[in-house]
């Protein structure tokens, strides 16, 4: 009898500690400006072929979501330069403790021509670009892609890369469940909430 009653109070003291532990975590979360159910984000840097000037924008444009308060971002210095892959991003998450782990890419492709032999004019742009937004969401425990494309000839003149990526986000955005103030999560931020976001599925 003696062993039950000492077993239970140790059970019972092991379980004190660990709600006074999620207080006391709660409690410093508050005290940085956190919110109790800010996740803890691992952001990798953009994948990329063809355009280091895009893949910048791409790195600027999901650095903008993942702030302060929202999101408790992870250094990322171990992985760089590391080629991750998306189907590793489960094993990175346990890893690194991330709730979300995000993998941007970008695949950036240009040719230039002109439309007729020894044409002085304006040469012509033709421009074929994909961006893939791979994330893992522990608690969903699959890896999602949201996907934005885009391709268009255009003289030379009238291509900027910041136009060309404006419209490629646009698209991504349309099914990307992150935003700078989360819609997946409660507006309170005090607790999770239905995620009501579209979904996306794996592309081959």
């Amino acid at each position: 009898m003696k062993k039950i009653i000492t077993f239970l109070l140790a059970l019972l003291m092991v379980l004190s500690l660990g709600t006074m532990a999620e207080a006391a975590d709660s409690s410093m979360n508050r005290k940085l400006g956190y919110f109790d159910n800010t996740r803890t984000v691992l952001l990798l840097p953009a994948r990329y072929t063809g355009s280091e000037y895009a893949a910048s924008i791409l790195n600027k444009e999901m650095k903008n979501i993942f702030k302060y308060p929202y999101y408790r971002t992870l250094d990322t210095s171990d992985y760089a330069g590391m080629a991750v892959s998306p189907a590793s991003l489960p094993d990175i998450a346990e890893k690194t403790g991330a709730d979300i782990v995000v993998l941007p890419t970008l695949q950036w492709q240009q040719w230039v021509f002109h439309r007729y032999l020894f044409d002085d004019g304006d040469a012509i742009v033709e421009t074929r670009a994909i961006v893939d937004i791979y994330s893992y969401k522990k608690t969903d425990g699959t890896v999602r892609q949201d996907r934005g494309t885009y391709f268009d000839t255009e003289d030379e003149g009238f291509v900027r890369t910041v136009y060309i990526m404006d419209d490629l986000m646009k698209k991504v955005y349309k099914t990307f469940p992150y935003r700078r103030v989360p819609t997946d999560v409660s507006r309170s931020l005090t607790g999770e909430t239905a995620d009501n976001t579209p979904k996306a599925v794996m592309k081959n």
